[in-house]
């Protein structure tokens, strides 16, 4: 059966560093929920007036948003995360069955 090796402090790691991301893009979506006001735009024409509701739809909400694709990025880490933390769950129990394996042989022989 063909194997791999882990490397559970590297795998740590990379977890950490990724709950940091992920606590970045925590911040983040925070500021797009709040909306991002394109207050410069205030010429008072209909043209300006427009893209002002535009930039500012497209930093908190509907298709598109910043915010969708922050959540999006969220969902992607938040995968991540799980799956290297279940490799070390997965790990960590193999480990400590062959070292029960192991201390049973030796005290058979």
């Amino acid at each position: 059966m063909a194997g791999f090796d882990v490397d559970p402090v590297a795998l740590r790691s990379a977890v950490n560093k990724l709950k940091d991301q992920q606590h970045e893009l925590e911040q983040l979506r925070h500021a797009a929920r709040q909306g991002i006001t394109a207050g410069e735009l205030t010429a008072g024409d209909n043209v300006t007036s427009q893209a002002r509701e535009k930039i500012e739809q497209l930093s908190s909400g509907g298709p598109g948003a910043m915010s969708e694709a922050v959540d999006a990025l969220r969902a992607k880490l938040t995968e991540q995360i799980n799956a290297y933390e279940a490799t070390l769950r997965q790990y960590e129990a193999d480990d400590d069955a062959a070292s029960a394996d192991a201390q049973r042989i030796e005290r058979a022989s």
